[in-house]
This record gives structure tokens, C-alpha cells and sequence, in this order.
């Protein structure tokens, strides 16, 4: 890839010309000025330092996602706090929130789980009505849309990771921080440099977490891409759809949104049964995710117990995602799909 070498001939690998290339390309596409750190769970960090949450403060957030998501509240000394998912989209449900809030509460925390947006109109509402901030997980969303803005772009902050399975992925670790305000633009600029505007003087005390530059080149060529992408992830997506859902239950997307399939996530009652016969089939079906965050034993702390969020319970134990990535030929969605059909005749 020329790009990498151009990087290699410049030898500025961290931040420098190539990370500020892809910012402004990004910040483009979202319609969000934004700045690049070292992965998705930094960009969560940052978010809530950003925000100046710390020890006596609690952030609402889902108990179904990955564990960065509940771990970055910890990190900054605050305590997460969980309200149950709905069925049909994975997502913290709005009128969860209300009861979770107290004088304590200083931000929610959504999750656009799998690429399927959460429903921000409501979110934005009780965020308004308690005075709270809104950070945007959309790790596993760029791309996806509600009501034609791009997720991540709308909420105060917004969160993304360039993991390399991820839609956009690089070719390493990568993040991506989206700041509404411009004080908290430049806030972000210092944290994710220790704190620091000028080298070797430090106004706060931040982490270290910035962009590779090869990983910036990496990423502004495969962003022309990434509809493309999304576009042939909802191809199969809808193949799956058609062909399944007499079968198990399948993914919805909610009106309004634009879902990109991350993961294309189904539930069945006999999801362990399911998974083994497909993997004798050669089909790398996953489980995303077998425990709730409020029963992982480093949550033990926050007092929940075994049956407090019965929906994430429930789809924990049913939840089963198909293989799904824009390079699948017809013949190998076929396969899944006979794979799945077999178990059931």
C-alpha cells in the first residue's frame, strides 16, 4: 500500500500529517469534528474525562455489550449503573431510564449494538430533562444511520473502534473520539496527549492515547469504501432474513435507522445445540455475548443479582451470529443457510 510507505518514508508515526488527513475525512463523513486515539475502549475513556466523571458519579448504561463499555465507567471511578435491553433491537430500552436516574447520575451511555442505532430521539429527551451527557458507543456502528444522521455524531460524544473485525477496521488497534462542542474538542486534543498542548507542559493529568499515523493511512483508503461495505453486509443480511425466518428469530431493523450488521445475531432456544452443529459443519458461528455485564464477577461489587435484567439474561443464553462480512460469495451465505435449515429438519 503506498500510503504505508509514504508513512515509512516520512518516519512521523504517531499523529503528525497522516492522522490529521484522516481526521478531517472522518469528521466529513460523520458530520462531527473528531480526533483519532489508540482503540474504541480510549475513546470511552476519554469521553467520560472529558465529560468530568469520576468517583461519586453514575452512568447509565446497558448491560448487554462488550465489557469496554461498563470497564470505562469503572476506570474513571464511577459506577456503572444497567437498565435491561429490548428483544427485538439488543439496545438499552428508553423507558428504562427514568427509574435508573438519581442525583448521582451524570450521563447515559447508549450502545448501538451489533450496528443497529439505538433510539436517540428518546435518549436525547430524557438526557435533556435531567441535564445529563450523552456518550455514543458506536464501536461496532460506523455507518449506520438515525433518521439520516450518522450514529455517533449526535450525542455529546461519540465512540468508535477500528479493531481490525470492525466495518472499518485498520490493521491494528484504532479509535475514534466525536465531540459536539469545541471545548471539548480541544479537551480530548490534550487528554489523549497527557494532558499536554505544549510538549513537556502538562495542563492536566491525561493518557496516552493517540493514532498511529500508518493506521490513520490505513484507514482514510478504506473509508471511500465503507458504504459499499454496509451496503453488501445488508445484502446477505436480507438473504439470511428471507431464508430463516420461519426458523429462529431474526434481526430487526427499527424504522428510521439504517442497521450496517456488524453481527448478524439471531435468537433460538437451542442456541448451544445450534452452534455445535454448525461448527461440525465448518460454518465459524460466535456467541456475542454469553454473561451480562451486571453478573461478571469484577461487577459483583455493584450488588446485582441473577435475574435483575431479565431480557439481556434471556438473549444472553439464545443469542447465536451468523458469519457476515462484505466478501461472503453467494455460495458460502448458502452454505450458512443450509447449515442452519439441517439442524432443524
Amino acid at each position: 500500500m503506498p500510503q504505508v510507505q509514504k508513512v515509512m518514508e516520512d518516519g512521523s508515526f504517531i499523529l503528525g500529517e497522516h492522522v490529521q488527513n484522516f481526521e478531517k475525512n472522518v469528521s466529513r463523513y460523520l458530520g462531527q469534528e473528531s480526533l483519532g486515539c489508540a482503540s474504541g475502549s480510549d475513546a470511552l475513556l476519554l469521553s467520560l474525562m472529558a465529560a468530568g466523571i469520576g468517583a461519586g458519579d453514575e452512568v447509565i448504561t446497558t448491560p448487554f455489550t462488550f465489557f469496554a463499555t461498563a470497564g470505562a465507567v469503572s476506570r474513571v471511578g464511577a459506577k456503572p449503573v444497567f437498565a435491561d435491553i429490548e428483544r427485538k433491537t439488543f439496545n438499552m430500552g428508553c423507558d428504562k431510564l427514568e427509574p435508573a436516574i438519581n442525583k448521582n447520575t451524570k450521563a447515559i451511555l447508549v450502545v448501538h449494538l451489533f450496528g443497529q442505532p439505538v433510539e436517540m430521539e428518546c435518549i436525547l429527551s430524557v438526557a435533556k430533562k435531567y441535564n445529563l451527557t450523552v456518550i455514543e458507543d458506536a464501536c461496532q456502528a460506523f455507518g449506520s444511520e438515525y433518521r439520516g444522521r450518522k450514529v455517533g455524531a449526535i450525542g455529546d460524544f461519540g465512540c468508535f473502534s477500528f479493531f481490525p473485525t470492525k466495518n472499518l477496521g485498520c490493521y491494528g488497534d484504532g479509535g475514534l473520539i466525536t465531540c459536539k462542542s469545541p471545548e471539548n474538542l480541544e479537551l480530548v486534543k490534550k487528554l489523549r496527549v497527557h494532558g499536554s498542548k505544549n510538549k513537556y507542559f502538562h495542563e492536566l493529568v491525561g493518557i496516552n492515547s493517540r493514532l498511529d499515523s500508518i493506521q490513520a493511512a490505513i484507514l482514510d483508503v478504506k473509508l471511500a469504501y465503507i458504504d459499499e461495505w454496509n451496503i453488501k453486509r445488508k445484502e446477505i443480511a436480507k438473504k439470511y432474513s428471507e431464508a430463516l425466518s420461519a426458523i429462529v428469530e431474526i434481526p430487526t431493523e427499527t424504522a428510521g435507522t439504517s442497521h450496517i450488521f456488524h453481527q448478524y445475531a439471531i435468537l433460538t432456544n437451542k442456541r448451544d445445540a445450534l452452534l455445535s452443529h454448525l461448527q461440525k459443519k465448518g460454518v465459524a458461528a460466535g456467541i456475542y455475548y454469553p454473561l451480562p455485564l451486571h453478573l461478571q464477577d469484577c461487577f459483583k461489587y455493584l450488588g446485582y443479582q441473577k435475574g435483575a435484567f431479565s431480557v439481556a439474561e434471556q438473549v444472553s443464553n439464545e443469542i447465536l451470529s451468523l458469519p457476515i462480512y462484505p466478501e461472503m460469495t453467494d455460495e458460502q451465505v448458502m452454505l450458512v443457510i443450509d447449515a442452519v435449515k439441517s439442524f432443524y429438519e
